[in-house]
């Protein structure tokens, strides 16, 4: 490591041409990029869902593999009248031009005493759940994946409304409701929020970092080091367009994991180069040191974070892959920038990194050449050493108090009301989920049979299913030849929690005891993916957990060379962790009442939102446990001295570890001005656990536990043979490498 940095400062212009390329290639790419994006997908791998959908499509194609509803309303006209009736037959002409489009069915009509023309076995059932009669509503068949639905959304919502409107005078008007409607909407709501976070996190993560060093200069090295490792990454995702495809999720999570790490891994290096060079150190031998110590810290945490990130490659839902791949990119990238192009910038800019402007107190200034500046860091470690057991109880009392709420989470899928307030999709919800709550969450339960065998006995099932109170309506439909459909319409909308437990209760309870055994039978519908999305990551959570946690002891245990500290460090994370869930769920989780009228949102915590945030939170409290005990490690192995080398470990690190986690906590917690509550969920929990991490955890809890453990920190079982033998207990000295200086580094190279 100090011979890299080293090399990158030697060949510092190369190095700079290197860069200023691949940002280069980043901004010309940006343009493609952003109009490349496509939609998120929705689906689970494999799931009875989606194997449902294949089979809709295929026995009962005008349905294709996603139903979605068109809402004609007209504040003039009732349904029945004929410039009403006008746009439904415009309507279902646009739609049958557009790409994607299967059929259109139309629900009865109120007040329209003939039965409807097409499937009236089907449809005519379900007549009593419609009220309004000012609106009229389609069932659409839509086919194609899930992303390419999305995509062609917008252009079969303008269709079908220009229609309308032209065959009405603009009386009547029609909205696009269903999973792919939501999607894409999302995906624009993430676009315009983009830019307004970012327009909030730049600049105020690089206000944190003047406040914190008090040197411009300084302060704009990390900043610049994590714009180059963004930009880098974008642009090798828009030269990945082909092949990996781009949504607006990913652009937010890059930008402000990007934003943060890149920074981050910066400020260390960058403090610990300043460091050397104020202890006497001439530009090489300090970009050496630094290199070889806090640069070899970072590639550690930078490992921690891609091992952590993997272990969401286990969970079926695109969502995680995508987050994965992401994070994985920009830690990458965040950590060769760190290795080259830093030491380059840091021996480049070394005269002016200590430059202040004339208006700077030049008392100010002085405390941090001298030791006035960490003289109440000393203090307080010197309180905590002799009150080590207070604090260790107060602090973890205090943190699993605030993760009490925890058991109580409840996750479930959000409409985002307030996010996506005037678009179609909301709209043909305000219209449709007082009216039918239930139509666009319908249900779809397929029996499949031989083509040349009869009809299944669906009377049980039908019987069952009117039995439930969750449910308003089931009927019939079928091709005929092998496939008979049940439509099921619950009593709820599609983000409440009742519609999830009537999928799990027909697939648990009602097809088992009313379907004759050995019947094929699949239950699809919008209902069942919520349900399939929720039990895919509820039940992957906790393998993702056990391999994190696994994963990060190893790797701990492999850097530290010792047990209890990365017990201690897992513990640590689980502790700061566990109170941001809780705090998340006291603020953002209601009680859950839905009242479809009012429009309030049920408090609801978006599936997605614990998983990504426990694995990165493992990942990046990490980054400060072993910035803070491989320092502590250093003195000792110094010293031999445990209290005297935790008390200099928490001094020479307390200020770039709480600076590090501002910048971070800025990074994320501007997610909390978005409009969606899934990010505003993400960034408040991620921010709440770092401050939480860098100010409890590190700055008292560790310090406590490691004085209390005393020479047990360093404790690491020696395998012998079995003629040595073999002794276990504390240990004076670690045995790995010191990293403590590097003198034989630089004239290495220079010969």
């Amino acid at each position: 490591m100090a011979r890299l940095a080293v090399t990158m400062a030697r060949y510092r212009r190369r190095v700079f041409a290197g860069w200023l390329i691949a940002v280069a290639v980043g901004m010309l790419g940006l343009p493609h990029l952003l109009g490349s994006l496509v939609s998120p997908s929705v689906e689970v791998a494999g799931s009875e869902s989606q194997r449902a959908a294949a089979v809709l499509e295929d026995g009962l194609p005008s349905l294709g593999n996603e139903p979605m509803i068109a809402v004609l309303h007209s504040d003039k006209h009732r349904s029945t009248d004929p410039a009403f009736r006008a746009s439904i037959s415009a309507a279902i002409r646009a739609l049958g031009h557009q790409a994607g489009v299967t059929g259109s069915i139309v629900f009865p009509l109120v007040g329209d005493p003939k039965p409807v023309s097409a499937m009236a076995e089907t449809l005519e059932p379900l007549r009593p759940l419609f009220h309004d009669e000012h609106t009229a509503y389609l069932m659409v068949g839509t086919t194609g994946s899930d992303r390419e639905r999305q995509d062609r959304v917008p252009a079969q919502q303008a269709a079908v409304d220009q229609a309308t409107q032209a065959a009405s005078d603009g009386t009547v008007r029609t909205y696009f409701v269903g999973v792919s409607a939501f999607g894409q909407e999302m995906q624009r709501a993430e676009i315009a929020d983009l830019l307004r976070i970012e327009l909030i996190a730049v600049p105020v993560a690089i206000a944190v970092l003047l406040l914190g060093l008090r040197a411009p200069v300084a302060a704009l090295v990390p900043a610049g080091i994590a714009g180059a490792s963004v930009v880098t990454t974008l642009g090798l995702f828009a030269l990945l367009t082909e092949v990996f495809p781009v949504d607006g999720m990913l652009l937010v999570g890059v930008n402000a994991v990007g934003l943060g790490i890149g920074i981050d891994y910066a400020l260390f290096v960058t403090n610990r180069y300043r460091e050397e060079l104020a202890a006497g150190a001439d530009q090489e031998q300090a970009i050496a040191t630094a290199g070889a110590t806090t640069g070899r810290t970072v590639v550690y945490s930078g490992l921690l974070l891609i091992l952590a990130v993997v272990c969401l490659f286990m969970v079926r839902w695109y969502v995680f892959a995508e987050a994965a791949v992401g994070v994985l990119a920009v830690t990458a990238v965040a950590l060769a920038a760190s290795l080259s192009l830093l030491p380059a910038a840091l021996v480049s800019l070394t005269r002016w990194l200590e430059w202040r402007p004339r208006w700077t107190s030049r008392s100010v200034l002085r405390t941090e050449s001298t030791s006035t500046g960490t003289e109440w860091l000393a203090r307080w470690a010197g309180h905590l050493m002799r009150h080590p057991w207070p604090y260790a109880v107060a602090v973890t009392a205090g943190l699993l108090l605030a993760a009490t709420p925890v058991p109580d989470m409840a996750l479930g899928i959000n409409l985002e009301r307030r996010a996506l307030d005037g678009t179609p999709d909301r709209i043909g919800h305000q219209l449709m989920d007082p009216d039918v709550p239930g139509l666009a969450s319908a249900v779809f339960i397929l029996l499949s049979r031989p083509a040349d065998s009869g009809e299944p006995d669906t009377v049980p099932l039908l019987t069952a299913l009117r039995a439930d109170p969750d449910v308003a309506a089931a009927s019939t439909l079928g091709n005929g030849v092998d496939l008979t459909a049940i439509l099921v319409i619950p009593r709820h909308t599609t983000d409440s929690p009742a519609v999830v437990e009537v999928v799990r209760r027909i697939r648990g309870e009602v097809v088992p005891s009313a379907v004759p055994p050995g019947t094929p039978v699949l239950v699809g519908g919008s209902s069942a993916l919520v349900a399939d999305l929720l039990t895919e990551t509820s039940t992957k959570l906790w393998w993702v957990i056990g391999a994190v946690l696994a994963l990060m002891f190893l790797m701990l245990v492999a850097v530290l060379r010792s047990v209890l500290l990365p017990l201690k460090a897992i513990l640590m994370s689980l502790l700061s962790t566990g109170a941001a869930f809780g705090l998340t769920v006291l603020i953002f989780q209601g009680d859950g009442d839905h009242d479809a009228l009012s429009g309030y949102d049920p408090g609801l915590i978006w599936p997605q939102v614990p998983l990504i945030m426990f694995v990165l939170l493992f990942g990046l409290s990490t980054d400060y446990e072993l910035f803070l005990v491989r320092r502590i490690q250093e003195e000792y192995q110094a010293t031999g001295d445990n209290r005297g080398s935790v008390v200099a470990g928490l001094v020479r690190t307390a200020r770039p570890i709480t600076l590090a986690a501002a910048i971070l906590a800025v990074a994320f917690g501007s997610l909390l001005i978005s409009d969606i509550s899934g990010l505003q969920q993400f960034g408040f929990a991620t921010a709440c656990a770092l401050i939480i991490d860098a100010t409890l955890i590190r700055l008292i809890l560790v310090p406590a536990l490691m004085q209390i453990m005393g020479r047990w920190n360093w404790w690491f079982p020696a395998f012998r043979s079995s003629a040595g033998g073999g002794r276990g207990g504390p240990r004076e000295h670690s045995p790995i490498d010191r990293p403590e200086r590097v003198p034989d580094a630089v004239p290495a190279l220079k010969n």
